[in-house]
């Protein structure tokens, strides 16, 4: 049989207020299926159904990104974290899957005078650690912070910190919906991005326009040259978060640390109305620490004295309770000290009994949302009026859920059989970004509880930095056979090579990567960048004709390729910037252990 021809099902438009006095937000499909697209809700009974509407212009392209599928809900339609101008277009682009695809195709094949000035202050970004080697400590922060009069330290603006090894970027997202879905307006800091760097730096839900980072950005390297602060590319990308936020006058800010918590770059705030820890499990090893405890400490460096610390349940409690009364916090917190408990927990199958990550994640963010509401409320001003954060907004805020945590959505597929006739047949495809043990084991754990028959084909790539060994014996022991998994590598610089999972676990000889590699498809770090969409199509067609589950795991690196070639249509920065994107990180984000050992 041969793959004919394959089109997406998914994802509707609307437009409604969701609560009376809450803002109107606009609902948009932000992730457009080429192809041919019939909006459908997957995976639930009371779901919705509808057709993509046109929805305007470029400038409507880059304020929509991310729509999070929920349950219905009898408030509202499932809530995005964007909105789309509905307005035409002068250019003639009538939809933004139109709209998208002309800007997707101008990516490549660049040259230097053709490149916008997004491009060209984005390119230096990422060429930052070329130039100035990771210093360890916040001093370069701390210069950077004051230079822009300590915007996190203002009373206008209230911080909330999210620290843990896993769940800190959900925890993130489900705060920052609710408070937006309550009025305030609010500032996110996320990493890494999938697509876009604006993604990284949004406001109630909407990743700021390219023309802010050309405004903000450049401003952000004046300073760094004029005050000689030799940045790297996280503490100019935090600063650059943290001035967007102040000049863009956002009430509440959420950030979500990089790595570790004492030395990251976002940990030169001082008062935050909470610290919120998630779990501590084992990773950035050399980095961090080659244990929980170790780690917790890392990440405990968040807590700060008078303000509150909540803990989830994946932690090392002890631990950090100590470290919390080190530092003279106001109260340390587990989500039961502040909410009733669970009347029957959400367990998964698989290797282990886990609870369901989304769950815990959003039983978290109730928790801290729970402190967060007296804190804004004690700390009320003039400049800071209250906004009333209803238990029925925090039901509704935490269902959102990241893109690329299990992420489900199904390909209508075509093929034609031996005798030349046709056959429709649907894929199930799941994009997950599980990239250490942990999440691992949470991945598989979910797919065994939600899908404990189905036959699964997965494709994976690893970052560098991770467990290979681990991480791979967790997939090969869910499987049947190493033919099941397709391994690639993304043209980062910070992923695993297939050289370097095969010499992780020689059993993974048996699956399928590509083994005579094209010099025409290297990058100028060796990586083969057509790795991702030669193996996730293999897989597609795989899955099509053996009746299987198309599951896209590992590192985020290998997200947008997956992505483009599943068919989804979204703002993505250009060959110009991603030919540069990583560069002088190729072990980490940043390095911030302050051991010699260490400094490698």
């Amino acid at each position: 049989m041969k793959l004919f021809a394959r089109s997406i099902i998914l994802g509707a438009a609307v437009s409604t207020p969701i609560f009376p006095g809450a803002m109107a937000l606009s609902f948009a499909r932000s992730s457009i299926f080429r192809r041919g697209c019939i909006a459908k809700k997957i995976g639930s009974t009371e779901g919705w159904r509808g057709s993509i509407a046109s929805l305007g212009t470029e400038d409507a392209a880059r304020k929509s990104l991310f729509c999070a599928r929920q349950p219905f809900h009898p408030f509202a339609s499932p809530v995005c974290f964007s909105s789309v101008d509905h307005s035409s277009n002068a250019n003639g682009v009538e939809s933004y899957s139109d709209s998208i695809k002309m800007k997707n195709a101008n990516r490549k094949n660049k040259v230097d005078k053709d490149w916008s000035s997004y491009e060209k202050l984005v390119r230096k970004l990422y060429m930052t650690n070329l130039f100035n080697p990771v210093k360890l400590g916040l001093e370069n922060m701390h210069k950077l912070h004051e230079a822009f009069g300590s915007p996190m330290d203002q009373a206008n603006i209230a911080v909330v910190h999210i620290a843990g090894s896993n769940g800190k970027g959900s925890v993130a997202l489900k705060t920052a919906n609710t408070l937006q879905l309550a009025n305030y307006r609010v500032g996110l800091f996320v990493s890494p991005h999938i697509s876009s760097f604006r993604e990284r730096i949004q406001i109630n839900g909407i990743p700021i326009s390219e023309g802010l980072v050309e405004k903000y950005l450049q401003e952000v390297f004046d300073v760094c040259e004029t005050k000689q602060i030799p940045a790297t590319f996280f503490e100019v990308t935090t600063a650059l978060a943290f001035h967007v936020f102040a000049q863009e006058r956002v009430d509440v800010v959420v950030l979500e640390t990089g790595l570790g918590g004492r030395l990251d770059a976002t940990n030169v705030i001082k008062h935050p109305v909470i610290s919120v820890i998630t779990s501590i499990g084992l990773e950035h090893t050399r980095i961090l620490g080659d244990t929980v405890e170790k780690i917790a400490l890392e990440k405990g460096g968040i807590i700060k004295e008078g303000c509150p610390v909540l803990v989830g349940k994946n932690v090392p409690t002890e631990v950090l309770r100590e470290c919390a009364k080190e530092k003279r916090a106001s109260g340390f917190y587990e989500c039961a000290d502040l909410l009733e408990p669970d009347e029957e927990p959400t367990f998964l199958g698989g290797r282990k009994m886990l609870e369901d990550y989304d769950v815990e994640n959003s039983r978290i963010t109730r928790a801290a949302l729970t402190l967060i509401r007296k804190q804004l409320t004690e700390k009320s001003s003039d400049d800071r009026p209250i906004r009333f954060i209803s238990d029925v907004i925090i039901d509704e805020g935490v269902k959102i859920r990241p893109p690329c945590r299990f992420e489900e959505f199904e390909i209508s597929t075509t093929i034609r059989e031996d005798d030349g006739s046709k056959k429709q047949t649907n894929v199930k495809v799941i994009l997950d970004v599980a990239h250490n043990p942990q999440a691992m084991d949470y991945l598989i754990a979910k797919l065994i509880s939600k899908y404990p028959t189905s036959k699964q084909r997965m494709v994976v790539g690893m970052s560098a930095d991770k467990d290979l060994k681990y991480c791979t014996e967790i997939l090969l022991g869910h499987v049947s056979h190493p033919k099941q998994l397709h391994l690639v590598e993304a043209s980062h610089p910070r992923a695993a090579s297939i050289e370097s999972i095969l010499e992780a676990n020689p059993a993974l000889v048996e699956s399928y990567f590509e083994k005579h590699r094209n010099p025409n498809s290297l990058n100028s770090d060796g990586r083969d960048v057509s790795s991702v969409a030669t193996q996730v199509r293999k897989a597609l067609e795989l899955a099509a004709k053996n009746d299987e589950l198309l599951v896209v795991c590992g590192s985020v690196f290998i997200m947008a390729d997956a992505r483009e070639e599943l068919g989804i249509v979204e703002p993505r920065d250009s060959d110009v910037i991603a030919e540069v994107a990583g560069a002088g990180m190729r072990n980490s984000q940043e390095n911030f252990s302050d051991d010699k050992t260490k400094r490698q």
